[in-house]
């Protein structure tokens, strides 16, 4: 079953009460699954935590998998708004320091529920699909910016920029995770300059610090 399908019974999940009842429930089965894992989720713990019957959950999804697509649903939604980074400004270094430093606090925000993912593909590889294509997005993101930058003649033009791209997300990534399993204690805007002084260095573009006297991150 998709995210976006339901189970309709005695109650319509469509109305407008039946779509609060529902967020309920995401929120709570997004909560006991970063809190106890998957596997030891039931249904009736869900429900318990939503403050609804135990029959209420099946009328609005059929199984925990379904409640699973629609955590992962949410959580699609969230990455995608917090990746977006505007064009307004000019300064690429800056733009760069604007999507590692989203990057970053999303990715610590939702590292439970990412965790949780990587658990469940154990057992159904098929959500391993969405862990790739979450990845994915990302690097796309990354491989325009640089493509961009090249067609304005700041990056290299010979640098193949899925490479670059999928290797400087790869870097974030990778810090990211073990920033968040290790419990790592960093100041988040040393983090983001760092990462983004690598990131411009590898390009070929002007350091963070001192671009014209001016830091490009914190302004």
């Amino acid at each position: 079953m998709s995210a976006d399908q339901t189970v309709v019974g005695h109650r319509d999940p469509l109305t407008e009460r039946g779509r609060r009842t529902r967020d309920v429930l995401v929120v709570a089965a997004r909560e006991l699954f970063e809190q106890k894992g998957f596997a030891a989720t039931r249904m009736d713990d869900i429900a318990d935590v939503a403050g609804v019957s135990h029959g209420t959950v099946y009328t609005y999804f059929a199984d925990k998998y379904s409640v699973l697509d629609a955590v992962l649903s949410d959580l699609k939604e969230q990455l995608q708004a917090a990746w977006r980074v505007g064009a307004e400004d000019a300064d690429p270094v800056s733009r760069i320091a604007a999507a590692n430093r989203r990057f970053l606090d999303s990715y610590r925000m939702h590292a439970k529920l990412l965790a949780v993912i990587e658990q469940v593909v154990m057992t159904a590889p098929q959500y391993g699909v969405l862990l790739a294509d979450f990845r994915q997005r990302y690097v796309e993101r990354a491989v325009a910016g640089i493509r961009r930058l090249q067609d304005e003649g700041a990056v290299d033009r010979e640098l193949d920029p899925y490479l670059a791209g999928s290797a400087l997300c790869a870097m974030v990534e990778g810090f990211s995770r073990q920033w968040v399993l290790r419990d790592e204690k960093h100041d988040p805007e040393l983090v983001t300059e760092t990462l983004t002084t690598l990131w411009a260095r590898a390009l070929g573009l002007e350091s963070v610090r001192n671009r014209g006297g001016k830091n490009a991150i914190h302004g």
